[in-house]
């Protein structure tokens, strides 16, 4: 997964063509955020105090980032 991401990271940075970097980080947790929370659900049968759990939050915060990334 490591390698993954720093590939990713690397066609971004070479994309940007002299434009300045922002928000990188907030940009790789909305890309890997969505697919962790699936995943965890997927693994728990969509079984949300379960998911909540798993991943370390509240089950409210789960719902919000449900609804948010439409899963």
């Amino acid at each position: 997964m490591e390698e993954t991401l720093k590939k990713k990271l690397k066609k971004y940075f070479k994309n940007l063509h002299g434009e300045e970097a922002h928000d990188v980080l907030k940009m790789v947790l909305d890309d890997v955020e969505p697919v962790v929370i699936q995943y965890v659900l997927d693994r728990v049968n969509q079984n949300q105090s379960r998911a909540a759990k798993i991943l370390g939050l509240n089950r409210g915060t789960l719902k919000k980032k449900i609804d948010l990334y439409k899963l």
